[in-house]
């Protein structure tokens, strides 16, 4: 009998995307760790909080974290 290959959870991903309760994910945006004397103020104001992913993304990000 062949043994099915299960699905791997990309590990990489894992620990940057977050699952909330209402089923949308979370992750921390880009460019907030240094450089940042050239950025707005208002751009480094947005990054202060998680994102939500966008839907266009989900289903890509669905399958790999299975």
């Amino acid at each position: 009998m062949a043994n099915k290959v299960k699905a791997k959870t990309h590990k990489g991903l894992s620990k940057v995307v977050k699952k909330r309760k209402g089923g949308s994910y979370k992750y921390q945006p880009a460019n907030k760790n240094h450089k940042l004397t050239h950025k707005s103020n208002a751009s480094r104001r947005r990054r202060h909080h998680d994102s939500e992913m966008a839907s266009s993304d989900l289903k890509r990000v669905k399958d790999i974290l299975k």
